[in-house]
């Protein structure tokens, strides 16, 4: 069903319901669609015409999620972007999709400046803004099913970010499915502390599709979040594992009434298993992964612990309406089990990447689209992701996944958290490099590192080097940005080379004492040999 009429159907099954919340203020969903109205005849005043674009930056506010019901009436096309983007990146995105107006909060406007363009500009909070709700009524256009809806924009874990085309059929399918899977009803209140701006809004959508209440947090703290939990009996929430983390830290965790959650959903990137079970321990109920991405829905799959699943060796099943299959090179399905691309198709794929028919012909291949993540399923329909496409690490010939390294090494007590890049190796072509952050209270030894890539991974997938760092960086949507990482090898080279002899690599990364044989100028916090 259309977003308009999404909130329509609830004003007029439970008008004085709440609808939306902040820390300051609540909505009905009388109150919703009669604002939304104002707001999608307002747009339309200022001369805007179905179909025209408008670029919306803001951190979380009510306001954007009115905006994206009343660009659904209107018939307008919002395009969310990142407003903590440097201005290079924001003017870049501003003339690809022409937006006929910029929304933005008071922050962005004052640091973009020229690179929101010179067209017309509106700043939420303003007088002009609020002008918008006291507009006219007027006939409000019914858009077509496969009108593009909304230009969301990749993460840019690897480059400059793409706009995703999504179609109201596509955004109607996602929280639609998503519905269906978690079993959201109109009794649920859910927490969403995750940038609406990112293309994982739509399970905040399907909250709302559903008839429940949506709590909006601006810019999240822990502290913040679990008030938030106790003080609107939070029955449900989107978080990024490291949202998660930081939560379970609070000093005020401890003390939180957290007796409303029946279940907490997490996605953006892997969970490490220590996490996972202290969340599902502390926090005292199910935890469900979601895997998706902004061309595919976005929430392609799920999986629940209440159902006997791990989440953190799969991903989970495919979501209804969302049908996946593992691909080879020349689009074959692949026998269970085998490693291959992850391809989506469905309602809910993209209608394409806007103004770059390349990268859209590259995605979207005999109906499919193809991901870039690779992956196995099982007979049960498990998917199992392995790594991205492009980040798989060439060493000697063989394939190496960082994620699989991440996995081992965040299980070391004492690694808060861990990333993996490929730097280049005269012997090997390419070796990988693990990034740790070490917890403050417990730093993990090399030997530890050692002994447990030793113990579970093969020879020539264990990192030649292991640099202590401060911090993984990680996009909005908490994936990790290894292009950064990846700027700081240059120069510094790994401590300790892989041995072109697999046999004397066996022996080095079995012995804790190969630690002590990395040279002294390489391990002061920068880095160490593995």
């Amino acid at each position: 069903m259309w977003l308009a009429h999404a909130v329509r159907r609830r004003r007029l099954l439970a008008p004085g319901a709440p609808a939306l919340a902040d820390e300051t203020r609540t909505l009905t969903w009388r109150e919703l669609d009669d604002r939304t109205d104002a707001l999608a005849c307002g747009l339309l005043g200022r001369g805007l015409v179905p179909g025209d674009r408008f670029a919306l930056l803001s951190r979380n506010r009510l306001e954007v999620i009115e905006l994206y019901v009343a660009a659904a009436k209107a018939g307008l096309v919002v395009c969310p972007v990142n407003p903590t983007f440097p201005a290079p990146e924001v003017e870049h995105i501003v003339a690809n999709v022409s937006p006929a107006c910029v929304i933005a909060d008071a922050a962005a406007a004052r640091r973009l400046g020229d690179a929101l363009g010179g067209g017309t500009r509106i700043a939420l909070d303003s007088p002009e803004f609020e002008e918008l709700y006291a507009a006219a009524p007027r006939p409000l256009p019914l858009p077509d099913r496969d009108d593009v809806f909304a230009v969301v924009h990749t993460s840019a874990t690897s480059g400059r970010a793409k706009g995703v085309a999504l179609t109201h059929r596509a955004i109607a399918a996602g929280y639609t499915a998503t519905v269906a899977d978690f079993g959201f009803t109109a009794d649920d209140v859910m927490l969403y502390p995750c940038p609406l701006f990112h293309g994982s809004m739509v399970v905040s959508l399907a909250l709302l599709a559903a008839g429940g209440t949506l709590v909006v947090q601006g810019d999240f703290t822990p502290q913040r979040f679990l008030a938030c939990v106790e003080r609107f009996g939070v029955t449900t929430t989107f978080m990024v594992p490291s949202m998660i983390r930081f939560t379970l830290q609070a000093k005020a965790f401890g003390t939180t009434d957290l007796s409303s959650l029946r279940e907490i959903v997490f996605g953006g990137s892997p969970m490490p298993e220590p996490l996972l079970r202290e969340t599902v321990r502390r926090f005292g109920v199910p935890v469900r992964n979601s895997y998706g991405l902004s061309e595919g829905g976005p929430i392609g799959t799920a999986l629940y612990t209440a159902d006997g699943g791990d989440p953190v060796s799969s991903s989970g099943r495919m979501l209804p309406g969302c049908h996946i299959e593992i691909l080879d090179e020349r689009g074959e399905r692949l026998p269970y089990g085998e490693t291959g691309e992850v391809c989506v198709r469905g309602d809910g794929t993209m209608r394409g990447y806007w103004n770059d028919p390349e990268a859209t012909t590259r995605s979207l291949r005999d109906g499919w689209l193809r991901t870039g993540d690779l992956g196995r399923m099982t007979e049960d329909g498990l998917i199992h992701l392995v790594d991205r496409v492009g980040d798989v690490i060439i060493r000697g010939g063989q394939n190496v996944y960082p994620a699989e390294i991440e996995r081992v090494l965040a299980t070391v007590p004492g690694v808060r958290d861990v990333a993996v890049v490929a730097a280049p190796s005269e012997e090997w072509g390419q070796v990988p490099v693990a990034f740790v952050v070490a917890d403050p209270e417990r730093t993990p030894t090399l030997p530890e590192l050692i002994s447990a890539c030793a113990a579970q991974l093969g020879s020539y997938k264990r990192p030649a080097a292991v640099r202590f760092t401060e911090e993984i960086p990680r996009n909005a949507a908490g994936k990790i940005l290894r292009r950064v990482l990846k700027e700081l090898l240059p120069g510094a080279g790994p401590a300790h080379p892989a041995p072109a002899d697999p046999a004397s690599e066996d022996r080095a990364a079995a012995d804790p004492a190969s630690a002590d044989r990395v040279p002294a100028a390489a391990r002061p916090v920068a880095a160490a040999g593995v």
